[in-house]
């Protein structure tokens, strides 16, 4: 993992080029502190803040080659396989890390070698022949990039921060964008809450070259393969294979790599699926809490004792959670709506002081295998609108939360008349999955001084959101749009974000994420329904291919 910046402005000199990066740079040295590095050409400056993972000698960055310069963030798991494709082409390597493989892979195949990549990345490119700029980010949005316009200038970073070092710019909240982060914890589409800055979506690329209006081309997106599903054995077979291989591939490192244990299943299977191919002993890290409520450290500790990893506990209440909050809010860029994100700063802050630099967690098995509650309230609401006099409401609302019989308080029972009457009326909208978290989070609203003008406009939001599904969106059933939804955003723009990278990288960590390879993604996505959902038996099929772990 690293840091990148640029500026692409024809008007600036090289002093006034190296003045303005090397400030950038600067605020990303968390993201990339065992080295720099600047390349400058006409009309460009870009740089580098190096973390060392692979080929520790020889990848230093920006890294040149005849016609390309790139300065890269992340990681390309396959890059092995690559390198061998590639040099059979008869091209040559000079390196054994993936940099090199990016510039020889791009000069093989141009764009269209990002369908090749299994990784998790961001990174810009430099064409020193057609004077051409391309900004790519990984299919799932893991790795960050940022690009701010002023006037003809643009400027590109990992993080947002960087912008605030350049001369005459100050972040400016976007509100109508800041509103909509308050409902989806995301905002839509390349916005973020700020005025003037984008994000480069995932799975895209965009093209920048003087003259000429940006151009944005997409080379990925969810369920675009329109699989069909396989029996049940086939499938268990399929995804226990793709998943061993995910964590082989993510286990490639020239540095010692760790597993963060939540004592849940889906870091429980990383971890003991890294015992499995680890010959050496590993570290294992978790996070206990003070509050017995929240506190899982028992069934931590027993997975560590089984794999016999050398386990580390972040001991965190709430005073440690007060303290870090400012911490977590400078890194993570936007606002934070829990303290979630809080903890994991704190865990990766001991992670780091323990040498480690590289962490498998469990991320995004929630999505894949239907593991929210959001995934069992869209499968009652469904049976709910076609059989509304059913005796079993009661029932199935229970076993949905189970919580609800320790309550007194009856505006606790607008959860129920929630269900019961508000969503069932809107369940035939093919966006009914985001009701529930804009219901929940529409109080935000109220934070918002009236002269700012904005007001809770649920049709805008939706039709907004409408704009950026795919064509075949609505040939999915109802969980799998839901899918499509949570990791477009809640996913992209919190769990890998704000919550993820953000607080990880604060500490020179990088997090792989064995659940998002992408071949695993997509063959899970056209598995049917009740492999993931069984009943109301969440990751039914995680738990059936790995009962022993």
């Amino acid at each position: 993992m690293c840091g990148i910046a640029g500026i692409l402005d024809a008007t600036l000199d090289r002093a006034g080029q190296e003045r303005r990066i090397r400030r950038m740079l600067a605020t990303l040295t968390h993201r990339g502190p065992d080295g720099w590095g600047l390349y400058f050409d006409q009309g460009l400056a870009l740089g580098h803040t190096r973390l060392s993972i692979l080929d520790l000698a020889g990848g230093h960055q920006p890294m040149v080659s005849d016609r390309y310069v790139l300065a890269y963030n992340g990681e390309i798991y396959n890059y092995i396989e690559l390198r061998e494709e590639l040099a059979s082409r008869g091209l040559a390597f000079h390196s054994t890390g993936d940099t090199e493989v990016i510039l020889k892979a791009f000069e093989a195949w141009g764009p269209a070698a990002l369908a090749r990549f299994n990784g998790q990345f961001a990174f810009v490119l430099w064409d020193r022949r057609d004077k051409r700029l391309l900004a790519a980010r990984d299919r799932y949005g893991v790795r960050p990039l940022y690009v701010l316009r002023r006037g003809d200038q643009r400027c590109f970073a990992s993080e947002m921060k960087a912008f605030d070092t350049l001369e005459g710019f100050e972040r400016t909240f976007d509100m109508p964008h800041l509103f909509e982060h308050a409902l989806l914890w995301n905002t839509l589409g390349d916005k973020t809450v700020y005025k003037d800055i984008h994000s480069v979506p995932a799975g895209t690329y965009e093209v920048f070259e003087a003259g000429r209006p940006f151009r944005r081309e997409r080379y990925y997106e969810i369920g675009e393969t329109n699989g069909r599903s396989p029996g049940l054995a086939a499938a268990r077979e399929e995804f226990t294979a793709l998943l061993e291989d995910s964590v082989r591939l993510r286990l490639r490192s020239d540095v010692p790599v760790a597993n963060y244990l939540s004592g849940g299943i889906d870091s429980s299977v990383v971890t003991h699926l890294t015992a499995r191919q680890q010959r050496d002993r590993f570290k294992t890290f978790s996070i206990s809490f003070a509050d017995g409520d929240f506190d899982e450290s028992a069934f931590q500790r027993e997975m560590a004792a089984r794999v016999q990893s050398d386990h580390i506990e972040e001991r965190v209440d709430y005073d440690a959670i007060n303290g870090a909050l400012g911490e977590a809010v400078y890194y993570g860029e936007r606002p934070l709506f829990r303290t979630a994100p809080v903890p994991l700063w704190l865990l990766s802050k001991r992670v780091r002081e323990q040498g480690i630099k590289v962490a498998l967690t469990g991320e995004a098995a929630d999505e894949i295998l239907y593991g929210y509650d959001s995934y069992k309230e869209l499968k009652l609401l469904e049976f709910w609108s076609r059989r509304r006099d059913s005796k079993l409401r009661p029932q199935l609302i229970r076993r949905l939360y189970p919580h609800l019989r320790h309550f007194r308080d009856p505006r606790r029972f607008g959860l129920m008349r929630m269900f019961y009457e508000g969503f069932l009326d809107t369940f035939n909208d093919d966006l009914c999955s985001l009701n529930i978290r804009v219901h929940n989070n529409q109080v935000l609203s109220n934070f918002f001084h009236k002269d700012h003008g904005l007001r809770f406009d649920r049709g805008r939001l939706l039709e907004e959101t409408r704009r950026h599904l795919p064509p075949n969106f609505h040939s999915w059933t109802l969980l799998q749009r839901n899918q499509f939804l949570e990791m477009r955003t809640l996913l992209s723009g919190y769990l890998l974000s704000s919550q993820g990278d953000r607080m990880a990288m604060a500490h020179s960590v990088e997090g792989r994420f064995p659940y998002l390879d992408h071949r695993l993604v997509e063959k899970v996505f056209y598995y049917r329904d009740d492999f993931k959902l069984r009943g109301l038996r969440q990751k039914a099929l995680l738990r059936e291919c790995f009962d022993d772990a």
